[in-house]
């Protein structure tokens, strides 16, 4: 796992396992932030997704994701996304009594899944800390950029599910 990967998986395990205190690292202060409006904006299409993905096994969650990414548009919106329903997904494991060992798991996964599939466009970026950079910055078109492909995901995976 490379650099990239390595701060993709310790997100998805902070994200998952909620874990924010003062040291926590500005991606995922960022994460959180991002992720908490991206969820309840989008609630009630992120449950319908995770109730189609019933067990939150990790087949049906990487065809999702892969359905997400389909279009070959990338966004920070997108991947914030990624670990807004990866987590959902935890969550439900834990309602189904499945143990800790479960999420860790998951945020394995969404970090190799976030590696494998975004890292090309995180690198053209200048890494994570454009990530950061975009969500702080309160222009129109910042957000328009990281939120219109969100959408556009939400909307196809909930039809895929229909």
């Amino acid at each position: 796992m490379g650099k990239l990967g390595k701060t993709a998986w310790e997100l998805g395990r902070n994200f998952l396992n909620g874990k924010l205190n003062p040291q926590t690292s500005t991606y995922t202060k960022s994460l959180y932030r991002v992720g908490k409006e991206i969820d309840e904006k989008f609630e009630t299409a992120l449950n319908e997704m995770v109730n189609h993905a019933r067990q939150c096994d990790k087949e049906t969650i990487k065809a999702t994701l892969d359905a997400m990414f389909e279009d070959g548009l990338y966004s920070w919106g997108i991947i914030v996304m990624t670990y807004v329903f990866i987590r959902k997904c935890g969550q439900r494991s834990r309602e189904q009594g499945k143990d800790k060992d479960t999420i860790e798991q998951l945020a394995q996964f969404v970090g190799e899944y976030v590696e494998d599939r975004c890292t090309q466009w995180i690198e053209q970026r200048e890494g994570w800390d454009d990530f950061c950079q975009t969500f702080m910055k309160n222009t129109h078109k910042s957000r328009a950029t990281a939120i219109k492909p969100m959408v556009i995901a939400v909307v196809t995976m909930t039809l895929a599910y229909k």
